[in-house]
Order: structure tokens, then C-alpha cells, then sequence
């Protein structure tokens, strides 16, 4: 089978002709003229002209192919179709029957549900045609002919397959791509009929009652690959696109994505051989990081090594790390990721293209309709189109219902176009505009979670995200919590501390509900460079008390925490808020427990409630008086600790929402851990189970840990190992999952003196 320009290939069928000497008869019957019309109107002989439709001269020269598509009157695409036809042809080395459709790679790693996948289809009844469709570099290709080369035994009549050139500025016409298969699948060239509907009811009948499979390489659209599938079981056609092709009827779709961080490093080692990878591991790895697992760019940063025998991996990491250089250095030979990008890139109208440059100035891991709309001024649903639009194309991933990612490397394209083709005056203004928006939103959802009298967030343009419930500002805290923890260093540069502060106070209290999201310490350490800056000392010291809680309760640096509280109190003393005073007093109390200093911690805490009894302030003088009964529970004084925790139950600890049903909770919890220390075992065991874990409270999982553990504990010594046992591995597993490792080990301990199960 000769090798063409638009790739027909064969196996195990009949051939007649060539794929120009039957593009040129096609084209003549479709101008209805004679040999001897044409002759006369291009300049050459008839019996030139019929040897090159009967395939006896395989490629003519290109003034010959100009003549011929002057003659004709094709179109500028038309005409170079033609002429690279006859390039081909005149290619005299190419193979004349190829063993399998497309180029195999003897190193093919990974894609084996996708394989499997194709094996069922293919072999089944039911479905007649399957679209391997993915973003640009992905393999898809490369994944098609090692699934023909596998599913060959069970396509007796062979196989073929037309390079369609959907991502190219001339996509071949189904009609011409009807000429190419049927010519490969052994059709009389003279006998293809002029009409395109005709020509595919032809291309069906000779299908039908065959076990051939037909590969459908680069399908632009559905209007270029509806006319190429079949309507008769037996034959199997399998089409690779960028697309999903979400119009074609009685498809299957396999969407293909980036490789495992296994299947990566597989890749790579199979490239590279043993040799260049024994002991390269972690630049391996690192490697396999920084191409995002594209399959395109390892094989680039394979075959680079490759052809560099000098060069470890780790080396080439440290060029790839660059982000300014990375895809400048995913190029090998005529390999390049930038390439695979700009081709989908350039299929974009000018509207997608701002919106896809845009997105590389999102701070997060990924956005939302809402959010992409303020980077463009368009509307939410006109934007959320566009962005299904971008999925399609495969330059944007849809992670969840609703939420939006670039692929690292498409981001580092995007961030290029967007420094090309936009004023960095311009990008400034969006840039800013997104933060502000997301920040005055947060502020908004913040006031959800808020005591009475919270400030209403500052005017803006777009108008802020407005929630209509506590659950859904949480939601969107939540969604978006990457993106305006990342609004906050712009907002800085920009000298917009006023606003930082504002956010900061309205996300006060809702920070309580998930303590150890490390967006606490970006927002509050934020909040404390810009109370700085505005010289506000009283908010300094509240911005440090944040921030001490934020190191303590949400990442267990107490060493840290207590550092910070430290220097609250200087501000707090120096303007006189006495609030703030007892806030610091009540941080470093938290942090010496912290640090297994109990008896410095009683002494904080006891400052912290006389000053919070000073200024009326309830929660506060709550939170001091708990920590007060653990210090004294840890210096021994448990009975003191027990009547303490025991008094307070029942107090509220102010009007903000939903912290008194958490604080109650602690409360039993501290009341339990009390009895479990005065090694009143029983009592202990059935306070811990009354403890109760409130729902609306992400706290909660830290709180039954404890519970748990104290749980198991007292358990244990009421001689009940199985449901101490079960309590320990619960307390072991909470603990390891947010990082506690002093208490995981307590709850590991407990198990080896339970020793196995029997």
C-alpha cells in the first residue's frame, strides 16, 4: 500500500490505483468533463491524464498539478490537497502495504482500561463506532494503532484508515475521505460515483458483511465524520478527535487524559532504558511532574535525553523548572508541546481566546462560571458555554460539575498569549478586578457566619457574589477558598489594605469552622503587613491574635503561636484594648498547653478570663475559662478542672452562629477527659459517648478523635478491648489524617498494649 498525504493505509485488503489518480477522476466527474475537456483545457495529453487516474504515474510534477486544478477551477484548499497528493506519490520509498494502520511505538506504556475498553467494543455487538477523543498530546493516536495492532485477529477483512486533518486550515472534505477508503477497501476507482450521498451509500454497501476495522484519525466536526461511519454490524469504526463529536448518534466516547504518575515513569524508564534511570528516581519523578504527565511532552523529554547521553534527568529538571523556559524546552526534533497548543488555540474565535488567555491569571487550582465572567465582562451563562467550549476543544478540564482547570502546560501557553497579545496595562486592570471581586465576595459570604453588626462589604464593580444561605456562602468559601486566599498578595501590591482588613474581619469567625485550611495564615498574615501599613495598631494586634490561633488550633506550631500572641499583646497595650489584651492572654495560654507547660498555661489563662470578665466579652471569657480546667487537669488538679468544666456547661459563649452547640460539645468532651484523668474509668466511658459532634462544624473530626481516643482509654480499663481496640484505630486514624502525629501515637499505643485481634 503506497503511503499518501492523508494517510490511507492498508491490511490485508485489495488496491487499485493511487489516492491522486482517483482524487483527480473524482474530481473531474465532479466537473463534468471528459479526458479530452480536460486535456484541452490544462495542456495535457490524454494519455497522460489516464495514466495518472489509472495509477500507472504515481506523482506528477507541480506545474502539471497546477495546470490540472486551474482546469478543474478548485479552490485555494482544493488545489493543495492535490498537490500534496502528488508529492506523496512521487515518494518512491514509501512501503507499498503497511503490516498495521498507523505507527506503533515499541515502548507503549499504560492506557490498559482504555484498551480493554476499546477490546469490548469493537468485539461486541452493539456498537458499531467508538470516538477516542482528549485534549492535544495526550496519545491518542498512538493509543489507536496499538489497539489495531491488538484487535487485528479479530478483523479478518482487514483494516484502513484516513488522516482526516481536522486540527489543520483544510480539513479533508468527508467526500474526498470517502474516495481514499473506498479505493483502500479494494473499490474500482471508476466505478466511485460522482455524488457525494451516492459515494456514501457505496462506502456502507462495501462495508456491509465485512469484519474490517476502519481508524478515522484527526476528525475535525461531526459533519466531516457522520458520512464515514458505518450502519451495518460487523466493521468497527474508531475515531480519534479533540472533540467529543457529542452529535454523533450511536457512538461511544472514551475520553483520554494524562497518564498515572506510574504509567509516567514507566514511560520514561522504557524510553531511556535502565541504564540512565537506576538511581534517578526522584528526578525522574520530578520530571514526570513538570510535563503534567502529558504523554506528548515525556516523550519529548524521553527522546531529548535520549539524543543527550551526557545528560541525567535531573538536570533536564532543573531547566524544565523554569516556568518562563518549560515549553521552550518540550521540543524535540519536530515535537513540541507548544505546537500540539497552538493548533487548538488557532480553531478559537477571537472571544474563547481572551477568555483562555484570562484563565492563566486565575490564582487557584480551578474556577467557576461566576469568577471566569469577572476576567471578561461577559455574563455567567455565556462565559459557562464558552468554558463547555474550551473543555470540548481540549484546553480546559472539567473537574467537577461546575468547576474548571487548565493543564499546568496549557497554562504556561495561555500566560504566553497573554503577554503577547495583550497590554500589560490590561491585564493589570483584570488582574485587580478579579481580586477585588474576590475578596469583596468573600467578605460577603463571611458575614454569614458573623455576630450581629458585621460590615456590609465594600461597592464594586462587578457586583460581589451575594449567598442566599450560610450553606451556600460555605459552599463557596469552600470552592473558591485557592482563588481568594490568592486575590490577597495582589490586593496587597495594589495598596488595598483597607479591603484585606475588611475580608479578614468578616472571615474572623467563620475561620473557626475550618481551622486547618492553611488559607488562615495567607489571610491573616496578610491582615497583619497591611495594619501595618496603614499604621492601625489595634488592628495589628487583632490581625496577630489571628494568626497565633491560626499557627496553634490549625497547624500545632505552638512554639509559633505563642511567639505571635507575644507580640499582640504590645499593640494591644500600647492603644489601651483590652479585648485584644485578654485574646493574646488566651492564645498563649492555648499554646503552652501546647508545648506541655501547664502550669504557665493556668497562669494565661487565668489573666485571659479576668480581663475578659472586664470587658463583658462572653465567648471569650469561655474560651479561657476551658482552657483554664485542661491546665489545671494536666497539673494534676483534676477534681478543680471537673467542677470548672462542669460549671460551664450550659453557658453561652455569645450570639455568634453555631459556635455555643460546638463549644457545649467541647465542653463534655473536657468534662469526660476530667473523669477519665480521676480514673473514674465508667463514668468517663459513658460522658465520652454522650459528647455528641455537632454537624454543621468542620471541628468535628478533631473532636471525635479526641473522643475516641479518651474513649478507647476508658474502655480499656473497664475491660472491654474489642471496642477499645475499635476506638483506638478510629482516634489513629483522624489524628494521622490532619497531621496530629503526638496524638496518633497515643491512639498507636493504645493498640500495641491491646497487641493483635484473636
Amino acid at each position: 500500500m503506497t503511503s499518501h498525504d492523508h494517510g490511507v493505509q492498508q491490511s490485508g485488503v485489495p488496491h487499485g490505483g493511487t489516492a491522486f489518480g482517483v482524487m483527480l477522476r473524482s474530481l473531474r466527474r465532479a466537473a463534468r468533463l471528459t479526458l479530452e475537456e480536460l486535456s484541452e483545457a490544462s495542456g495535457v495529453s490524454v494519455r497522460a491524464l489516464g495514466d495518472l487516474e489509472r495509477g500507472r504515474s504515481r506523482g506528477p510534477q507541480r506545474r502539471t498539478v497546477d495546470a490540472l486544478a486551474a482546469a478543474l477551477r478548485l479552490d485555494a484548499e482544493q488545489g493543495e490537497r492535490l498537490r500534496r497528493l502528488a508529492e506523496a506519490g512521487r515518494d518512491r520509498g514509501a512501503p507499498s502495504v503497511s503490516p498495521y494502520l498507523l505507527r506503533t511505538v515499541p515502548d507503549f506504556t499504560g492506557r490498559k482500561q482504555e484498551l480493554a475498553d476499546l477490546q469490548a467494543l469493537a468485539t461486541g455487538t452493539r456498537t458499531r463506532a467508538a470516538v477516542l477523543f482528549g485534549p492535544g498530546g495526550q496519545g491518542k493516536t498512538t493509543l489507536a494503532a496499538e489497539a489495531v495492532r491488538r484487535l487485528a485477529v479479530d478483523f479478518p477483512d482487514g483494516s484502513v484508515c484516513v488522516q482526516l486533518h481536522g486540527m489543520s486550515d483544510s480539513p479533508l472534505p468527508a467526500a474526498e475521505a470517502l474516495v481514499l477508503l473506498l479505493t483502500a477497501l479494494g473499490h474500482p476507482p471508476d466505478r466511485i460515483p460522482v455524488d457525494p450521498v451516492a459515494r456514501e451509500a457505496v462506502y456502507r454497501a462495501a462495508l456491509t458483511g465485512r469484519r474490517a476495522l476502519v481508524v478515522l484519525d484527526d476528525a475535525a466536526d461531526e459533519t466531516q465524520t457522520r458520512p464515514l461511519l458505518p450502519d451495518a454490524e460487523g466493521s468497527f469504526v474508531l475515531v480519534t478527535s479533540r472533540r467529543p463529536l457529542a452529535g454523533l448518534e450511536g457512538v461511544r466516547r472514551i475520553r483520554l487524559g494524562g497518564l498515572s504518575g506510574g504509567e509516567s515513569t514507566r514511560l520514561l524508564e522504557r524510553i531511556l532504558g535502565a541504564p540512565r534511570t537506576d538511581g534517578q528516581s526522584e528526578a525522574i519523578t520530578r520530571l514526570t511532574e513538570l510535563c503534567g504527565h502529558l504523554p506528548l511532552a515525556l516523550r519529548i523529554v524521553g527522546n531529548r535525553l535520549s539524543s543527550r547521553p551526557s545528560w541525567t534527568p535531573a538536570r533536564l529538571a532543573g531547566q524544565l523548572a523554569d516556568e518562563e523556559r518549560r515549553l521552550s524546552g518540550l521540543v524535540a526534533g519536530d515535537l513540541a508541546v507548544r505546537s500540539a497548543l497552538t493548533l487548538s488555540y488557532g480553531q478559537l474565535t477571537d472571544p474563547h481566546r481572551v477568555l483562555l488567555r484570562r484563565l492563566s491569571l486565575i490564582p487557584g487550582h480551578d474556577v467557576g462560571p461566576d469568577l471566569a465572567a469577572v476576567l471578561t465582562g461577559e455574563d455567567p451563562l455565556t462565559t459557562e458555554d464558552s468554558l463547555d467550549l474550551l473543555v470540548d476543544r481540549g484546553l480546559l478540564e472539567e473537574t467537577t460539575p461546575g468547576r474548571y482547570a487548565l493543564h499546568d502546560l496549557v497554562r504556561l501557553f495561555a500566560r504566553e498569549q497573554l503577554s503577547a497579545e495583550e497590554p500589560e496595562s490590561v491585564t493589570r486592570v483584570a488582574r485587580l478586578r478579579m481580586a477585588d471581586w474576590l475578596l469583596r465576595s468573600a467578605s460577603a459570604a463571611g458575614r454569614r457566619f458573623e455576630a450581629p453588626g458585621a460590615p456590609q462589604p465594600w461597592a464594586g464593580d462587578p457586583e460581589a457574589f451575594t449567598p442566599g444561605s450560610a450553606e451556600e456562602a460555605e459552599q463557596w468559601l469552600t470552592a473558591e477558598r485557592s482563588n481568594w486566599a490568592g486575590a490577597l498578595p495582589l490586593m496587597f501590591a495594589a495598596g488595598r489594605h483597607t479591603e484585606i482588613l475588611h475580608a479578614s474581619r468578616t472571615l474572623y469567625w467563620f475561620s473557626d469552622r475550618w481551622s486547618q485550611w492553611p488559607e488562615w495564615q495567607t489571610l491573616f498574615s496578610h491582615g497583619v503587613r497591611s495594619a501595618a501599613a496603614l499604621g492601625d495598631r489595634s488592628a495589628e494586634a487583632h490581625q496577630l491574635n489571628c494568626l497565633a490561633w491560626a499557627h496553634s488550633v490549625g497547624a500545632y506550631q505552638y512554639a509559633e503561636a505563642e511567639q505571635l500572641a507575644r507580640r499582640a499583646l504590645e499593640p494591644a497595650s500600647e492603644t489601651g484594648d483590652l479585648d485584644q489584651q485578654a485574646w493574646a492572654w488566651a492564645y498563649i495560654s492555648g499554646a503552652c498547653m501546647g508545648l506541655a507547660r501547664p502550669a504557665e498555661a493556668a497562669e494565661a489563662a487565668a489573666r485571659a478570663t479576668r480581663l475578659f470578665e472586664t470587658t463583658g466579652d462572653s465567648t471569650g471569657r469561655a474560651v479561657s475559662q476551658r482552657v483554664l480546667g485542661t491546665a489545671l487537669r494536666e497539673s494534676g488538679r483534676g477534681e478543680e478542672a471537673l467542677a470548672l468544666h462542669r460549671a460551664l456547661l450550659g453557658t453561652r459563649t455569645g450570639d455568634v452562629p453555631g459556635l455555643n452547640e460546638f463549644a457545649a460539645a467541647l465542653l463534655r468532651c473536657e468534662t469526660a477527659r476530667d473523669l477519665l484523668a480521676l480514673e473514674r474509668w465508667s463514668e468517663a466511658a459513658e460522658a465520652f459517648r454522650s459528647v455528641g459532634t455537632p454537624l454543621d462544624h468542620a471541628g468535628i473530626d478533631r473532636l471525635r478523635a479526641h473522643t475516641s481516643v479518651g474513649l478507647a482509654t476508658a474502655l480499656e480499663h473497664c475491660g472491654d478491648p474489642t471496642g477499645a481496640r475499635e476506638h483506638y484505630a478510629q482516634a489513629r486514624d483522624l489524628f494521622t489524617q490532619f497531621g496530629d502525629t503526638a496524638s496518633a501515637a497515643e491512639a498507636v499505643a493504645g493498640l500495641e498494649r491491646l497487641g493483635p485481634t484473636t
